[in-house]
């Protein structure tokens, strides 16, 4: 469909001439020319004489006389009667008209009766109307109020819809237009892309938890699949706006819903019914960190959108933010979170714990198997040597050298007695002297 709507008249201010409207002038004429020769007045002779003392040597016309004739009290005296017939008449039809289409007052009720009887051609400046104004507008004017016929200027960016005797009509784009008689402006529409916004949405979890969150969109009429150009800056389809004029509604405070509100509403009702299928948990620690609501507002365009086409109306982006708790479960779950928090901290230390015991275990298995292998070592060499008799220092020293070892690694990792090391360095000594050393004194040195 065309996004410029086909006008039925052509979109200018020369209207044909009204030649009905002289009918009334014509009859009054040919009343008084009536009157004048009813009367018979003959003002020749007085005419006459004045005629030559201002104009000598030319004779008297006799359209000059019937003229002045005319205007003789005899024959005026037969006007009062149609002239204030006229006037009474045109007085109850303004309170006629006043009355027959709800006017404020009368000047109103003339400026109507006046554009009926001349089919709007006394009207200097076409009407400018737009969508922004359009109500306050019809308040004060009664060519929005009842029609034409009438001139009327369309903003850009606007169209309007017309009636006539209460059906659909045809649609105004932006310029000048002729209205019909009784042709009545029904909506005008903003082309313009539009955004709506909706704070603390009242909604109800699938566990019974009231929440609340802020909507965002932004929607405009069908294109119809034109592009913009120059001479329409701003295309539209015929259907869709025939359509979006006719989607009111009246709310229960008595207000009306215009299409413009239907958007709107529709994703406020559709978010309703989708997070009740939500528990508080899966709306809360959802995985999509960018998007915390890209699902559920999937869901809600996934439904929105097909109800909207049928309406005439294009939706562009919806945008859902900040779900906000209410301040006493806001608390609980600030609890949990705290609870949750230090018990995790509690389950990590303990595997600290357990990680560490387990490494010492560990290491005191390693240990002992270090010093039992040293002492292996020893009976081995001691007998690869056939030196049973000192079997037992060889096996000392190879235990020495094993704790030795054992404590050098373990500096690594721990601090040690600063006499460890200088206490195992004397008894090596000692038992390669053939001395027995004395023990090593000290609890820590006991244990490794």
């Amino acid at each position: 469909m065309s996004a410029v709507a086909p006008s039925r008249r052509p979109a200018s201010t020369n209207n044909p001439f009204n030649w009905f409207s002289l009918l009334p002038l014509v009859m009054f004429l040919l009343y008084w020319l009536f009157v004048r020769s009813l009367e018979r007045v003959d003002w020749y002779p007085m005419l006459a004489a004045w005629w030559q003392s201002a104009l000598p040597g030319i004779s008297l016309p006799n359209f000059v006389v019937a003229f002045f004739e005319l205007f003789h009290p005899r024959v005026l005296r037969h006007l009062i009667i149609p002239i204030v017939g006229w006037y009474l008449a045109h007085r109850a039809s303004v309170s006629l008209v006043q009355t027959l289409y709800d006017l404020p007052d009368k000047e109103n009720a003339r400026s109507l009766l006046s554009r009926l009887q001349t089919r709007g051609t006394n009207q200097v400046k076409p009407l400018v109307v737009s969508s922004k104004t359009l109500n306050e507008a019809r308040e004060k004017s009664e060519l929005l109020r009842v029609g034409g016929p009438g001139q009327i200027a369309v903003m850009a960016g606007d169209v309007a819809v017309t009636e006539l005797n209460g059906r659909f009509h045809r649609i105004l784009g932006p310029g000048r237009h002729i209205l019909d008689r009784l042709e009545y402006i029904r909506a005008i529409l903003d082309l313009r892309q539009q955004e709506r916004t909706a704070v603390a949405v009242p909604l109800v979890t699938l566990d019974g938890i009231q929440v609340t969150a802020d909507v965002n969109i932004t929607f405009r009429l069908e294109t119809g699949e034109e592009m913009p150009s120059k001479n329409q800056p701003y295309p539209y389809d015929e259907e869709a706006v025939r359509l979006a004029a006719y989607n009111e509604t009246v709310n229960a405070d008595g207000s009306l819903s215009t299409w413009d509100n239907a958007p709107l509403n529709n994703v406020k009702t559709n978010l309703t019914k989708i997070i009740a299928n939500y528990r508080l948990d899966e709306l809360l620690h959802t995985r999509q960190a960018v998007d915390p609501f890209q699902s559920i507002r999937n869901e809600v365009v996934h439904q929105t959108r097909p109800f909207l086409f049928n309406q005439g109306i294009e939706l562009l982006s919806l945008h859902i933010s900040r779900l906000d708790l209410p301040a006493d479960v806001s608390q609980q779950y600030i609890e949990y979170w705290q609870t949750n928090c230090e018990t995790q901290i509690r389950l990590q230390q303990a595997d600290g714990e357990a990680m560490a015991l387990e490494e010492v275990e560990i290491a005191r298995a390693e240990a002992e198997m270090t010093m039992i292998q040293a002492i292996v070592e020893g009976v081995q060499r001691a007998r690869r040597v056939s030196n049973t008799n000192n079997m037992h220092e060889i096996i000392a020293l190879r235990l020495v050298e094993a704790l030795e070892k054992m404590a050098k690694q373990s500096q690594q990792s721990a601090v040690l007695p600063m006499s460890l090391l200088p206490q195992i360095d004397e008894m090596r000594r000692l038992l390669k002297a053939g001395v027995v050393p004395p023990p090593i004194l000290g609890d820590e040195n006991r244990k490794l």
